[in-house]
């Protein structure tokens, strides 16, 4: 597990311990890259890797996999996209957009951290997004009440930080952001963030943060939230908004993201596919998808 979170992993593998899954099935080795990661990964007994985590980390790990010719899957990064059409109901719409980016302090993967509202129904959304986010709890994530945790670590913080200095130095246009808040004294935490009229080759609208960061940019049709939406080297996931579901799913079919969210919540169902196109990553988790991952087929030919 990664070494900044390590405990969700320490409760999976007591599960594990107390159904009776056999010995040797599931190992828990904790530590770093440098130190578990790297060795894992040049072992020669180590026939399939599967990872989760940065592309920085990812790419490197698949260079060293490419040495032996080890099986790889790769669930790297995004910059995924929330499409709000016209015909959608701005503050059910605000519900959705609120937890693609906030949940988990944006630090999930597949955070729909870059939105697309059509320009005729912005000012409502926007106004919907800032009366939701000043209502937001901001306090310990295991206690009762509490909308946004902090972030995993101090130098995860300074990461997410360096992008809203980055937006100062930019002028980008601020909806919302530390500045209309008070946070709490313990933890590593930054208030939720929403930034409008963000141009496409702003840093902020392109690189993944992985953190509270909401960017926002108005379309003026539904082809351009279409183009904007792919255009980026990441596609993990995408969501559309519409009134009418049948164009919803109509324009998700149109765009290159592995998980199409429309009308919803991000939700992750065990039987389906995970996994992302481009720079997201390589192959699949999940479902019967990720399963065959694991298998070798063998071809047996012979006569009585």
């Amino acid at each position: 597990p990664s070494e900044v979170t390590p405990l969700p992993e320490q409760v999976l593998a007591e599960i594990a311990l107390e159904i009776g899954l056999p010995a040797g099935v599931l190992n828990l080795l904790n530590g770093d890259g440098e130190g578990i990661g790297a060795p894992l990964t040049n072992h020669s007994g180590v026939d399939k890797i599967s990872f989760t985590g940065s592309n920085r980390v990812g790419e490197a790990v698949m260079q060293a996999a490419s040495a032996r010719t080890a099986s790889v899957s790769l669930e790297l990064g995004g910059k995924s996209p929330i499409i709000v059409m016209e015909d959608a109901e701005p503050a059910q719409a605000a519900e959705w957009v609120m937890a693609g980016i906030y949940f988990n302090a944006g630090q999930i993967c597949s955070a729909t951290s870059r939105l697309l509202v059509h320009e005729d129904i912005a000012e409502a959304l926007y106004a919907a997004l800032a009366e939701r986010m000043d209502a937001l709890t901001l306090d310990d994530p295991l206690a009762e009440g509490t909308d946004l945790g902090p972030l995993t670590s101090v130098k995860q913080r300074e990461a997410v930080q360096r992008y809203m200095d980055i937006a100062d130095q930019e002028g980008l246009t601020v909806v919302r952001d530390g500045k209309h808040r008070t946070l709490p004294a313990q933890g590593y935490f930054l208030a939720p963030t929403l930034y409008r009229d963000v141009p496409v080759e702003s840093r902020l609208w392109k690189e993944e943060i992985f953190g509270p960061v909401l960017c926002g940019r108005s379309v003026a049709s539904e082809a351009e939230a279409i183009q904007l939406a792919n255009d980026s080297d990441y596609g993990l996931a995408a969501t559309v908004i519409s009134g009418d579901p049948e164009r919803a799913k109509r324009i998700g079919r149109q765009l290159k993201a592995g998980s199409i969210w429309y009308n919803s919540e991000q939700l992750v169902l065990p039987e389906t596919a995970w996994g992302g196109f481009k720079r997201s990553g390589i192959g699949r988790e999940l479902g019967p998808w990720g399963l065959s991952a694991y298998l070798e087929v063998k071809h047996v030919v012979g006569a009585e």
